[in-house]
């Protein structure tokens, strides 16, 4: 059985605990309150650029709204594979590797399913510094107006607030492992 996340509540929850007003929120991620207001109900699906804005104006990794928080603290603490959270957006889906959330450091799995895949229409920037990884296919990375194919093996490092984008250039699914500190996702 899968355990749905209210993704909207999350938000909600996070953002009174911040003592923030919604329409200030609305505001900062150029949106309307309503909209807002129907996302923190669960009555709208925001896109993955929304919940981006809206994670970086509340301040917290994007994967915090798609958690549920962990209660026990045990010293070694394994992900298994079976219990990873998922987010899909179209042909992108990215997978959070890091075990505890509550560390400076995340470790996601980013797949690009098909030939075309793409994060985001254009290059977007978040706080954190990014190591990148391909370990299958080929895919482009835009950062800023520059673009560059990188395959298996290949890495870059992509500086805080740098905006960028992946696209999949392989027939096949393309698969690259990030770490980003502080979370952003």
């Amino acid at each position: 059985m899968i355990n749905e996340i209210n993704v909207g509540e999350i938000i909600k929850t996070i953002r009174s605990e911040k003592g923030m007003l919604l329409k200030d929120v609305a505001e900062l991620c150029n949106i309307s309150s309503s909209m807002l207001s129907q996302i923190e109900k669960g009555n709208a699906n925001p896109s993955l650029n929304t919940l981006k804005t809206i994670a970086f104006v509340l301040g917290v990794p994007l994967f915090q709204f798609f958690i549920e928080q962990e209660r026990e603290e045990n010293k070694i603490n394994i992900l298994k594979e079976k219990d990873r959270k998922k987010i899909s957006f179209k042909d992108v889906v990215y997978e959070l590797l890091s075990p505890n959330t509550e560390t400076n450091i995340e470790c996601i799995k980013m797949r690009l399913l098909k030939r075309g895949s793409e994060t985001s229409k254009s290059p977007l920037g978040h706080k954190g510094e990014e190591i990148a990884f391909v370990s299958q296919g080929k895919v482009l990375i835009t950062i800023d107006t520059q673009s560059q194919e990188m395959e298996v093996g290949d890495s870059i490092h992509i500086a805080p607030s740098t905006p960028h984008k992946w696209t999949n250039l392989s027939e096949g699914e393309s698969i690259v492992i990030f770490s980003v500190t502080p979370p952003e996702f």
